[in-house]
C-alpha cells in the first residue's frame, strides 16, 4: 500500500478530526472516544528512556483495551541497533527514536511513517546538553573550538552538538568529535577526566550536573532542536486494521500525556523503574511535560535531512513527505 492510499484510509480512519498527517491534537474527554473498528496485535520497540512514559502510564491505567486494543506489547531494547534490527525484521511494529533513526531506515529500504512527536514539541521538552569536565577548567562551549567533544557519531546527539555550537557561534570547521557511541560509557570517560566534555542526553546530563560536570549549553532554549518521535511500519499501517490501531494508540498517548501532566511525581517510580534513573537524582529528577500528539513539522525534519545530507550519511533523496503523511 502505497503513502497516498494510506494517507485516504487514515482520513477514513479518523473521521472530521482535523489533524495534519496521521496525527490527531489534544481532545476533551468527551471528545475521546475508542474508534477502532478493527484492532490488531501491536508491539512497540523502545529504549529505557523517559520518552515512552506516557506509554507506560497508559498500559499501567488499563488506557489501552478503553480504546479498543487488545494487544498492545512495549518492548525495551538496551541499544538503538537492537531497536532498529528488529524493526528491519517485523518483530516490532512501531518504535520510539528519533527523525535521523527513522530517515535512516526508510532510506535502507525500510518503510516508516512519524506518526507524533513523543518530546520535543517544545524546545524544553527532552533537555539534550554539552557538559564539560567537573575539573576541566572549561566554563564556556566557545572554549571548546577544536576540543574533542565525546558524542555518538551520526546520531541526534552529534546533531544536538553542532546544532548548539552554530549557536554559540563556533564554526562548523571548530566542532571536533570523539566519537563514543555508549552514553554510560561516555559519561564514565568524562568524569574521570578522560574527556574533556561530551555531549549528553537526559538523565546521565543531569547526573553529570549532580556529580560536578559543568552544563555549558543545552536545547532547552533558542531553537527548537531535537524531537523523539512514534514511527510506525508502513507494512504494518497496510494491513487491515493497522491505521485503525495507530489511531486508537494516539489516543491513548494522549489520555497518558494528560494524566502525567496532570501529577508529574505521582508516576515518578514508574519512570525510575522503566526508564532506570539513576539512584543519585532519581527523586529529585524532573519530570516532563509531554505534549498532545502531533506529528514534526516541515522545517524540523528538513533541517535533519540537510544534517545528514551534509554529513554524507543520507545520499537517497528523501523529503518531508517520505517520513509523514500530509492528508490530502
Amino acid at each position: 500500500m502505497n503513502r497516498r492510499i494510506i494517507a485516504a484510509v487514515c482520513a477514513l480512519a479518523l473521521g472530521a478530526a482535523t489533524l495534519t498527517g496521521c496525527t490527531q491534537q489534544a481532545e476533551t474527554d468527551a471528545e475521546r472516544e475508542p474508534r477502532v473498528a478493527e484492532p490488531k496485535p501491536v508491539v512497540i520497540g523502545t529504549l529505557p528512556t523517559e520518552d515512552m512514559l506516557p506509554l507506560w502510564v497508559a498500559e499501567d491505567q488499563g488506557l489501552f483495551a478503553e480504546y479498543g486494543l487488545d494487544s498492545v506489547e512495549i518492548v525495551t531494547f538496551q541499544a538503538a541497533q537492537e531497536r532498529d534490527t528488529a524493526f528491519v525484521a517485523g518483530e516490532i511494529d512501531a518504535f520510539m527514536g528519533d527523525i535521523i533513526a527513522a530517515a535512516q531506515l526508510e532510506a535502507a529500504g525500510t518503510p516508516v511513517t512519524i506518526a507524533t512527536i513523543m518530546l520535543g514539541a517544545t524546545p524544553a521538552e527532552g533537555r539534550f546538553g554539552i557538559v564539560a569536565a567537573p575539573d576541566s577548567g572549561y566554563t564556556d562551549i566557545v572554549a571548546l573550538a577544536g576540543v574533542p567533544v565525546g558524542t555518538s557519531s551520526n546520531t541526534i546527539q552529534e546533531y544536538v552538538l553542532d546544532g548548539l555550537m552554530r549557536q554559540a557561534g563556533v564554526p562548523a570547521d571548530d566542532v571536533v568529535v570523539e566519537a563514543v557511541p555508549k552514553v554510560p560509557v561516555r559519561y564514565d570517560l568524562l568524569m574521570q577526566g578522560q574527556l574533556k566534555a561530551a555531549a549528553l542526553p537526559e538523565p546521565l546530563l543531569s547526573l553529570a550536573e549532580h556529580e560536578g560536570a559543568i552544563l555549558l549549553a543545552d536545547d532547552t532554549t533558542g531553537e527548537n532542536l531535537s524531537q523523539t518521535v512514534l514511527a510506525f511500519s508502513d507494512e504494518y499501517l497496510s494491513e487491515i486494521g493497522g491505521v485503525d490501531t495507530m489511531s486508537a494508540l494516539l489516543k491513548a498517548w494522549d489520555a497518558g500525556a494528560e494524566i502525567v501532566n496532570e501529577n508529574p511525581d505521582a508516576w515518578r517510580e514508574l519512570l525510575v523503574e522503566q526508564a532506570r534513573l539513576p539512584e543519585p537524582i532519581k527523586d529529585t529528577y524532573r519530570i516532563n511535560q509531554y505534549p498532545a500528539a502531533q506529528i514534526p513539522t516541515a522545517a524540523q525534519v528538513d533541517s535533519v535531512l540537510e544534517w545528514m545530507r551534509d554529513k554524507g550519511t543520507l545520499t537517497t533523496p528523501l523529503t518531508y513527505e517520505d517520513l509523514v503523511l500530509v492528508m490530502p
